[in-house]
């Protein structure tokens, strides 16, 4: 590893976002030592050089596939377990073989088939997980056809006949996104059609493409095809890698369909997308990592499909993946054993470090899963999702300073990425302070992800603590509507609408006339029915001790509520304050209130006795409550509100604040909440 990236990468004092990209670039380009200076921020020559760098090609060439061993080799060290594991691997490989050939064609193709020319990319500087010693330098792996495999308008063919099979009718997931589609295994007639293009053109030509490690075209094994759309409402797909040793993409949407789009491939960063007009495909290593870019407008169509090999099986990957099913289980000693299992074979395996990473986490043993993530970044340093956990695992070890770095070292590699975003949105606001820079993380990663609830709902806190009530309410309802922070953005929207009334009746010791009372309360009512109803629905979900506080609150607002109310509407007000008696049968304050209200209607004098003497005791406390029905006839015939009027209904000052506003501090993130 050049002193560049190690300078960046494992010191815990790192360099500016903006040194970072200009280093990576440099770095990308083979250039593996910093400028000639006295310290690390030579910005200036940096950055120059990096100017310079970005006209010259990626660099195509570096690192070794060293170390890569045959899986059944290691039986003796590792023991039966281990080669049980190997037995599993070789069998779920023979179901899914044999269970790709009932459903998609396998033979040798057309002897025919025209062998499309391609034009080649490098998928970086790591081989494929699986094979990898079996791959040379410089891997030039990732091939995009120069010509298309088919016409534009077969390729609209197949789009008509999914579309005539529901396809747009069905959500795909990808990830933390979605996508529309579905598999083509549901989908007959356009299952049909790929299977005669695999049989024209499309396995002959994935073959002579990969002849390190494909014997004859007869051996292809298609497997989970799909068929996705793109939408400005189902976007993008997340930076990901396939399963399977070799994946396609096949276009089959012209793109003055639809803006933006195309294949991003994260070594190579934002600026080198790959995008295919209709008709044309790219394969490659399933084990590049890839996402499809953000479409803005219009629709994409494409096909998407994994490949086996029937003669060689991916033991990497299945041992990977099973122990990523242990750990979704719970089991994370045992995944932790397959993760391992499968770097005996593959060191340089970068998926299987981060798995392992995480595992260690789980196990508590933070520094270890630290210097596993740093394993696979010194191998894959562009590496998004490394630089995330990365970041979520300095959060755990309270080094904020430290993940706000990595955090900002992944937005430089993959800017779009919702839960990045709002991480990094914690960590601003966290290590500086900045609350604007707060909010403008959060309101990205809404547009990456407008239904992302964490970011509504820290969105909405943000801005009602900047005063901003309308933007606050529209965020902290939305959240509302999503039960993972529910309760939080109800606590929040409940005290936001009790502000809102605090503020209305800021001026209210000062009025003069009922006239204006009336109006002032009127206004500030409607901020406290809302109040009223959003701690209510709030204590029907929360848990516990989170119920008993909004019943407290609520208790609070409707002897405030009633006092208010009863300014213009007494027996409103006596219907409000008798739900607070039913709500806390012993507060003898709200029985006090609601005796003094039902002193002022006359007829409903004895019903409030009567309610009183079923206190028993707190009657005692509450026999003062005559000179308000004084002071009501006092004031229907002079229009002063005196102050002693003020004070008999409990509004001598507005309502308390109650508490600031509730942030989920937790940063989001790929590090799993498991226990082993």
């Amino acid at each position: 590893m050049g002193s560049i990236l190690k300078l960046l990468l494992m010191r815990r004092v790192v360099a500016t976002t903006s040194e970072f990209e200009d280093r990576l670039d440099l770095w990308r380009r083979g250039v593996h030592e910093p400028p000639k200076c006295s310290d690390l921020t030579c910005s200036a020559d940096l950055a120059a050089r990096a100017q310079f760098a970005r006209m010259l090609p990626v660099l195509r060439h570096r690192g070794g596939s060293t170390g890569v061993v045959e899986p059944r080799s290691l039986i003796g060290k590792l023991g039966e377990e281990y080669a049980a594991a190997l037995a599993l691997n070789e069998a779920e490989h023979a179901r899914d073989c044999e269970k790709s050939c009932a459903s998609f064609y396998c033979g040798e193709g057309l002897p025919d088939s025209t062998l499309l020319e391609t034009r080649e990319i490098s998928m970086g500087s790591v081989p494929p997980e699986d094979f990898a010693s079996m791959f040379h330098y410089p891997l030039d792996l990732i091939k995009v056809t120069r010509e298309p495999v088919v016409s534009a308008g077969e390729a609209s063919r197949a789009v008509a006949l999914a579309k005539a099979e529901n396809v747009d009718g069905n959500v795909f997931p990808s990830g933390k996104y979605k996508l529309g589609g579905d598999w083509l295994v549901h989908l007959h007639g356009t299952r049909q059609w790929f299977n005669h293009l695999l049989e024209r053109t499309l396995v002959r030509n994935i073959a002579a493409s990969f002849p390190e490690i494909v014997t004859n075209a007869s051996t292809l094994r298609a497997h989970s095809v799909a068929m996705l759309k793109y939408n400005s409402s189902h976007p993008r797909t997340d930076v990901h890698v396939d399963n399977g040793i070799i994946a396609l993409t096949f276009a089959l949407s012209n793109r003055s369909n639809y803006k933006g789009g195309g294949t991003y491939f994260e070594h190579l960063g934002e600026s080198n997308l790959v995008e295919m007009d209709a008709g044309h495909a790219t394969w490659r290593p399933g084990s590049v990592r890839h996402g499809g870019h953000r479409v803005t407008r219009g629709e994409r169509y494409i096909i998407g499909a994994f490949f086996l090999l029937s003669d060689r099986v991916e033991h990497v990957r299945r041992l990977k993946n099973r122990g990523s099913n242990f750990r979704a289980e719970g089991d994370v000693a045992t995944a932790a054993t397959h993760f391992k299992w499968a770097l005996e074979i593959n060191p340089k395996c970068t998926t299987c470090l981060k798995d392992l990473a995480e595992a260690l986490v789980v196990n508590g043993t933070l520094d270890a899963a630290e210097g596993t993530l740093r394993m696979a970044l010194d191998l894959l340093p562009s590496d998004s999702d490394a630089l995330f956990s990365l970041g979520v695992l300095l959060s755990q070890k309270g080094d904020h300073r430290a993940a706000l770095e990595a955090y900002r070292q992944s937005a430089a590699v993959n800017p779009d990425d919702a839960e990045l975003l709002y991480n990094l949105g914690l960590k601003l606001q966290q290590v500086e302070g900045s609350q604007e820079e707060e909010r403008r993380m959060y309101a990205r990663a809404l547009e990456a992800d407008p239904s992302f609830a964490k970011a509504h709902c820290n969105l909405g806190a943000a801005y009602a603590e900047a005063g901003d009530d309308d933007k606050a309410e529209h965020h902290l309802v939305a959240a509302s509507q999503d039960p993972s922070v529910a309760v939080t953005a109800l606590q929040n929207l409940a005290m936001l609408y009790e502000k809102r009334a605090q503020r209305g009746l800021a001026g209210f010791g000062a009025l003069k006339t009922r006239e204006a009372a009336i109006d002032v309360s009127t206004a500030a009512d409607v901020h406290l029915s809302n109040a009223q109803k959003t701690w209510d629905h709030l204590r029907t979900i929360a848990p516990p001790d989170v119920a008993r506080m909004a019943t407290s609150k609520l208790l609070s607002l409707l002897k405030t509520r009633g006092r208010l109310v009863a300014i213009a509407d007494i027996p409103s007000a006596i219907t409000i304050l008798e739900q607070a008696t039913a709500l806390d049968p012993s507060d003898a304050a709200t029985w006090q209130a609601l005796a003094r209200a039902c002193s002022l209607v006359g007829d409903n004098v004895q019903l409030g006795m009567t309610r009183l003497k079923d206190l028993g005791g707190f009657a005692v406390k509450l026999v003062p409550w005559g000179l308000p029905a004084v002071l009501f006839a006092g004031w229907m015939v002079y229009p002063a509100l005196t102050p002693g009027f003020k004070q008999s209904l409990g509004l001598e000052s507005p309502p308390p604040s109650g508490k600031t506003f509730e942030f989920d501090k937790a940063d989001v993130g790929e590090v799993p909440e498991l226990k082993s």
